[in-house]
């Protein structure tokens, strides 16, 4: 149907431009609707999408009246009809034909209408200029019925504009919806993976001396980067502070081709690092071995120990304030990990956090909150860029082998359940450590939240709630190859993803061209408020099963700072 409003399509499309920051939170997995309500959500849908047609239908016939109006008033004043000479007339013949409405200066110049269906260009029509052929004028009440009608268009196209985007809300919010890739998009992301699979495999090509050169120079951050943590908390911020704004919000949608044809390249020059790992697991464990082994990069080791951290061993001189008290939702959970964070907490470097939970039934519970990466080179604690790629490969690691320990030092009984929260590197631990089937032997899984994690390759046990969170622009997450639609789905995994730079809000448009601001913790936060806030059954789901662990009558916490032991 063709109005002045322009085309409209029976398909519900997103609302163009920026979107209220809720509109631009995409969920996948988790327990959809049933095939009754989902075909009662489609169907109301179809009615918002006929009711947004119906209503620019009647909005183009209150255009049409203006401007009956002010032909009839030509009449009434001039005495004489209105001829349609050149400048004067109605464009392409009477009414408003094809979108032109009134050219001349009169009505509506130009196809104004409303392109694309948002808003309604009139040019005010004949507002403010009460003149015509001959020096005629327009009656006041004519005026005043001409602007009505104006007036009533856009009321209607702006209700118009509310049904199609809620058509679209219902959609999304009970899982029918998902915006696919461009062809022009689907390109873009192949010609990245080519061109990152020839440098990764260029370096693997030059062999030992390549390889550090590229973690001495530079490519090292690189490496990091495909270890899943570079920018976490406290940690550095110059790739944000090099790249401009508009190239990290370029390079956001196609991170993940970008990884992984660099981690497969790498992975080819040098098979037998790889250990005959093909793609991003193969890459990191090419990079993880030169970690550990070369000199000028690596520091060779015998494991790690965990020790308990006292009062006076935190720069403020105690514990924070939220060690006594069990956390009552997710969100106060993984805000909790900003406070592991050196830099935010005054904690020692590679500090986790197990806190007991005793509910008002005695039942006991537990969570683990675990940072991310504090050091992109190898430091003397597992929280740095090697265990980021020995997680990616699959390899034995520090930082799941602190967790075990600080688990078994806190005595963690075989019935009490236990929640892993982790914010970039922490949450590729405990993911890792939930998939590992002789953990989940040992103690009973009470949930898995990450935040800015690159999990998308590490499966987790059914009956196991999962939720993932993640933004494009952060980088981080995409570091598996993997973008967050890829991520595995099932009833129980539950992937969250924000786009910022698509956002209304200002703060969210900011943290979209700065890659450390995307990854924090606080970003992540405030993704799953707006998720939850959303009403989204799928998010609230596992959102609320994880919740009802975290909070009880009493808790206590104990930190455990990790270091590596020199051989």
């Amino acid at each position: 149907m063709t109005t002045p409003f322009g085309t409209t399509s029976p398909e519900i499309a997103p609302p163009a431009g920026p979107r209220a920051p809720a509109d631009t939170v995409t969920v996948f997995g988790g327990v959809g609707v049933t095939a009754v309500e989902s075909d009662s959500v489609r169907r109301a849908a179809a009615r918002a999408a006929g009711a947004a047609d119906d209503l620019r239908a009647a909005a183009a016939q209150c255009l049409a009246a203006a401007g009956d109006i002010v032909l009839a008033g030509a009449v009434g004043v001039a005495g004489t009809p209105w001829r349609s000479d050149v400048g004067h007339g109605v464009a392409g013949g009477s009414g408003l034909a094809g979108g032109a409405g009134l050219a001349g200066g009169h009505g509506l110049a130009g196809g104004s209408g409303l392109a694309g269906g948002p808003s309604l260009a009139v040019g005010a029509a004949l507002a403010g200029s009460a003149a015509l052929p001959g020096g005629a004028a327009l009656a006041p009440a004519a005026l005043a019925l001409e602007a009505a009608a104006h007036d009533a268009a856009r009321r209607l196209t702006d209700h118009a504009d509310r049904c199609d985007l809620l058509g679209w809300r219902l959609l999304r919010a009970a899982g029918l919806y998902e915006e696919a890739e461009s062809t022009a998009e689907r390109l873009v992301g192949t010609l990245v993976t080519a061109g990152t699979f020839g440098i990764g495999a260029a370096f693997g090509v030059l062999g030992w001396a390549g390889l550090a050169g590229a973690g001495v120079l530079g490519a090292g951050e690189v490496a990091g980067r495909l270890g899943g943590g570079v920018l976490t908390g406290g940690a550095s911020s110059a790739i944000a502070g090099r790249a401009a704004s508009a190239a990290t919000r370029g390079l956001a949608p196609y991170s993940d081709e970008a990884f992984a044809g660099l981690g497969g390249g790498v992975a080819l020059a040098q098979p037998g690092l790889a250990r005959g790992r093909p793609g991003v697991p193969g890459g990191a464990g090419v990079l993880a071995h030169v970690a550990r082994e070369l000199p000028v990069l690596g520091n060779d080791d015998r494991g790690v120990r965990v020790t308990r951290l006292a009062p006076e061993d935190f720069a403020a001189g105690s514990a924070p304030a939220w060690s006594d008290a069990g956390a009552w939702s997710v969100q106060e959970a993984l805000a909790r990990i900003d406070s592991l964070y050196p830099g935010a907490g005054g904690v020692p470097a590679g500090t986790v956090a197990v806190q007991k939970v005793i509910g008002s039934d005695g039942a006991v519970s537990w969570t683990v909150l675990v940072p991310g990466t504090q050091s992109t080179l190898p430091a003397d604690h597992p929280w740095d860029g090697r265990t980021d790629l020995e997680l990616m490969a699959g390899q034995a690691n520090g930082a799941t082998a602190a967790i075990e320990q600080a688990l078994a030092d806190s005595g963690v009984g075989p019935d009490e359940p236990v929640t892993l929260v982790g914010h970039s590197l922490g949450g590729i631990a405990a993911t890792a450590l939930v998939a590992r089937a002789g953990f989940a032997e040992r103690y009973r899984v009470g949930g898995l939240v990450t935040a800015g994690s690159p999990t998308g390759l590490l499966a987790t046990p059914p009956g196991v709630p999962v939720l993932h969170l993640e933004t494009p622009e952060e980088l981080v997450s995409h570091t598996d190859g993997r973008s967050a639609a890829e991520n595995p789905r099932t009833r129980d995994r539950v992937t969250v993803v924000r786009s910022l730079r698509d956002s209304t809000y200002a703060g969210d448009r900011a943290a979209s061209g700065n890659v450390s601001l995307a990854h924090a913790v606080t970003t992540h936060v405030r993704t799953l408020d707006l998720a939850i806030g959303s009403g989204d059954a799928r998010v609230t789901e596992v959102a609320d099963r994880i919740g009802s662990r975290l909070g009880g009558t009493a808790a206590s916490t104990t930190f455990y700072r990790a270091e590596r032991v020199d051989r």
